[in-house]
């Protein structure tokens, strides 16, 4: 998340765009692991996390952000590659201005939604 926030502030549109990418991989991939689910060993595990909808152990208030965050998982995901390396298809950074700041929100609401189950399962306090 810091790496997207640092790119947001110095205006790096796909670098925003890869970070958020991969707090959002790696936030659910930590829901997954801490629930002992296998995924799939790639980027987009939307699939997998979107089943979290129907099981009993999530709290209702996870559930309900489930399509949500399944949504930017696989959104994002499709865009890793080119944030990543568009500059060998011809893109600048500039491609991504306009989608910077949804992707930023989006992976700051998936990792605050994943920290709040983490400490909610754990009976963590703050």
């Amino acid at each position: 998340m810091k790496g997207a926030e640092r790119a947001f502030q110095d205006q790096r549109w796909d670098d925003v765009v890869y970070s958020a990418q991969m707090c959002v991989e790696q936030s659910t991939k930590s829901i997954l692991l801490l629930l002992g689910i296998d995924y799939p060993k790639e980027h987009d595990v939307s699939d997998v996390f979107s089943e979290l909808a129907g099981r009993k152990d999530i709290p209702e208030w996870f559930k309900e952000n489930v399509p949500s965050v399944s949504r930017h998982v696989a959104e994002l995901a499709g865009l890793r590659g080119l944030a990543g390396y568009g500059y060998e298809k011809g893109l600048d950074a500039d491609y991504f201005k306009d989608y910077a700041s949804e992707a930023f929100e989006a992976a700051k609401t998936t990792l605050s939604l994943c920290e709040k189950l983490v400490k909610q399962l754990y009976s963590i306090e703050e």
